[in-house]
């Protein structure tokens, strides 16, 4: 090999790269094993530089047996990450997170990622929700990973993606509780919070922070239906139309959902963000009905009604032509104050709400309470129906029915007074007869049993005193000739 020796080497590429052979150069520095150089003279070339993340996917592709070349290229590449970002950083984020995650030392990538929080996040993503046990050794060294780096990807999370804090909390619900909520804190992610906050029994604070985020949406709400910005005013004109349609299937005692496939607020944030935050608060209180307190439920409920009728009175307070955006803002907040009534008949009691609201409600005009009323009402008619049922059902006579199927089942013989002893005689054991006798010194109807033991006989008489009497004795007599056989008669 004629460049062997490394000062050949350094002098041969030197001139290459001089008169523009960088590919020459690039490959002699690979054959040795000098990724970083062979990357440097790839990078410098305007038409390597293209392909250069193919080239390291190829070549980690070819060195997968050998695993000290292949962690040679991953340092060597993430020794240039920054040029590689410049470049494109889409494919470098995707080069280091689908390559890289099964090779390399993990750590060692983390903390070349440190510069790069959105790359840093993908990295992460790959590892602990992606791909989860697809390139460990085992559960446990998924689990010190996760246990490790898990509080950095919710910090990351709750910088570059938000709303994917909350379902990533949901689907792991062993967390280290104080740091994530810590963070949730300090950048406002107030649904995370709160359900962190909802593990803990901490139920003021919850209420706290959902009513005042709940507040904020109804005013973010208002605004856009008041003076949309520009980016969102076809949305708004498709929630209007729904709303519209809604309103008019009301009318005709139709409901909401064979009026618009969508949901109203479908395309408008601020409109589905209420209605998440009531969603959230029904979800709550399901969970915690046994552990929140009548008083905390009247809060929550009390309060999310109380914010959104007082939103929709100024909406209908206010003076002039009503323009279409204006008559969908009144029907969006007629919405959501329908929503969180659901909630209310759900959760507390029908006639303390119908109390609350009478008090706090009293010179609101009738229009607007019409609908909510009405439920209330015909929430409190079913209940009083349901009481009527029972009530019916625990006046009636159940020892009556029994006895009438018991009494139908009854099978009977009519025998003379001198036959008894012989139907005594043929009635096989485990049977059991009913007889009415017509003329045993008076009517009398008996039922006899043969005993288990000894093939003695029970005998229930009814009838007079007298003629029960004279029955036994004759059955006793009778029975008393057999060979091997003796009954015995009770009198009842």
């Amino acid at each position: 090999d004629p460049f062997a020796q490394r000062e050949e080497r350094e002098r041969f590429a030197a001139r290459a790269a001089r008169v523009g052979f960088l590919g020459a150069a690039a490959w002699l520095h690979e054959r040795h094993g000098e990724h970083g150089k062979a990357l440097d003279c790839r990078l410098q070339d305007g038409k390597l530089r293209e392909g250069v993340f193919e080239y390291i996917i190829t070549r980690l592709a070819e060195a997968s047996d050998d695993a000290a070349g292949s962690a040679a290229l991953v340092e060597a590449t993430l020794q240039r990450l920054l040029k590689l970002v410049e470049l494109d950083a889409e494919r470098c984020a995707v080069l280091v997170c689908e390559q890289f995650a099964n090779i390399a030392d993990h750590s060692s990538v983390l903390q070349r990622l440190r510069g790069y929080p959105k790359m840093e996040l993908q990295y992460l993503e790959t590892l602990l929700v992606r791909r989860k046990l697809g390139h460990w050794k085992d559960s446990d060294e998924h689990q010190r990973f996760f246990d490790a780096h898990v509080v950095r990807y919710v910090e990351l999370l709750c910088t570059h993606s938000p709303t994917a804090v909350l379902p990533f909390i949901m689907e792991n619900e062993a967390l280290p509780l104080r740091e994530c909520l810590e963070l949730c804190r300090r950048f406002d992610i107030t649904d995370a919070s709160i359900h962190l906050l909802e593990r803990t029994g901490d139920f003021p604070l919850v209420l706290k922070l959902l009513l005042g985020d709940y507040s904020a949406a109804l005013e973010k709400l208002h605004g856009t239906f008041a003076e949309p910005p520009e980016s969102a005013r076809p949305a708004l004109a498709r929630v209007v139309k729904r709303l519209s349609a809604i309103a008019a299937a009301r009318g005709q005692d139709q409901g909401s959902k064979e009026a618009s496939e969508a949901p109203w607020w479908e395309g408008l944030p601020d409109a589905g963000r209420c209605v998440g935050l009531l969603e959230q608060a029904s979800e709550m209180s399901a969970r915690n009905s046994n552990i929140m307190t009548e008083a905390q439920l009247e809060e929550l409920w009390f309060g999310l009604l109380r914010r959104t009728v007082r939103w929709q009175e100024q909406v209908a307070a206010a003076q002039g032509a009503k323009t279409k955006r204006q008559v969908g803002m009144a029907s969006a907040f007629e919405e959501l104050v329908s929503q969180a009534m659901a909630g209310l008949l759900a959760f507390l009691s029908l006639p303390r709400s119908l109390k609350w609201i009478c008090a706090e409600f009293g010179p609101s005009r009738l229009g607007i309470w019409r609908g909510p009323v009405r439920s209330l009402l015909s929430g409190l008619n079913f209940q009083l129906g349901l009481l009527r049922a029972a009530k019916a059902v625990a006046a009636q006579d159940v020892v009556k029915p029994f006895s009438a199927v018991k009494h139908r089942g009854c099978r009977g013989l009519r025998l003379a007074p001198g036959d008894l002893a012989d139907a005594a005689a043929a009635d096989p054991p485990g049977d059991a007869g009913y007889i009415p006798g017509e003329d045993v010194a008076a009517a009398a109807a008996l039922t006899f049993v043969p005993s288990e033991a000894g093939g003695l006989f029970k005998v229930r008489l009814a009838g007079t005193a007298r003629g029960a009497t004279d029955l036994a004795d004759r059955l006793t007599n009778a029975s008393a000739g057999s060979a091997g056989r003796s009954t015995s008669a009770t009198a009842a």
